[in-house]
C-alpha cells in the first residue's frame, strides 16, 4: 500500500516533526543530569533544586535529614550513574544489542526510581512532622512542572 499526494507530504511532516521533538526531549533530559549531578556535592545539589519551593524552616529540615541519610543517596545516585554509563556505552556499540540496551534502559529506570524514592521518603519524614501552616506554605515552584 502506497500513500500519495498531499496526504504523504503532511503524514512525512508530522512524522519528521514527532522525530525533532523526541530528540529535543532526549538531549534535553540528558543534558539535565550530564555534568551537573556528580561529584561529592551532587546529593547536595539535588535535594536543594527539589526543595527549593518550601518554606526556609522545611528546607533547613530536608536538610537535616539529607545528612542522615547522605550514604545512602550517595550510594543511589552512583548506581544510577553507571547504569547510565552502561546504558550510553551501549548505544554506542556496532552492532546495537537491542536486548540488552532495553535490559540496561530497565536498570536506568528501576535506578532512577530508587534516588527518587529515597529523596520522597526524606521529604515524608520531615512533612509528618511538621506544622499544617508550614506544609501549606509549599507552593510548586515556577518553571517546569505544576
Amino acid at each position: 500500500m502506497t500513500i500519495r499526494g498531499p496526504f504523504a507530504f503532511i503524514l512525512v511532516g508530522l512524522l519528521i516533526v514527532s522525530l525533532a521533538a523526541n530528540f529535543l526531549i532526549v538531549g534535553f533530559a540528558a543534558a539535565r543530569f550530564h555534568g551537573g549531578f556528580d561529584g561529592p556535592d551532587a546529593i547536595d545539589r539535588i535535594v536543594a533544586l527539589g526543595a527549593r519551593s518550601f518554606p526556609r524552616e522545611l528546607r533547613d529540615q530536608i536538610g537535616d535529614q539529607l545528612g542522615r541519610h547522605r550514604g545512602e543517596l550517595r550510594a543511589a545516585l552512583r548506581d544510577l550513574g553507571q547504569a547510565r554509563r552502561e546504558m550510553f556505552r551501549l548505544m554506542a556499540t556496532d552492532p546495537l544489542d537491542r536486548t540488552a540496551l532495553n535490559a540496561v534502559f530497565a536498570d536506568v529506570r528501576a535506578k532512577t526510581a530508587r534516588l527518587q524514592q529515597l529523596g520522597q521518603e526524606l521529604v515524608e519524614e520531615v512533612l509528618v512532622d511538621a506544622p499544617p501552616e508550614e506544609r501549606a506554605k509549599i507552593r510548586s515552584p515556577r518553571r517546569g512542572w505544576r
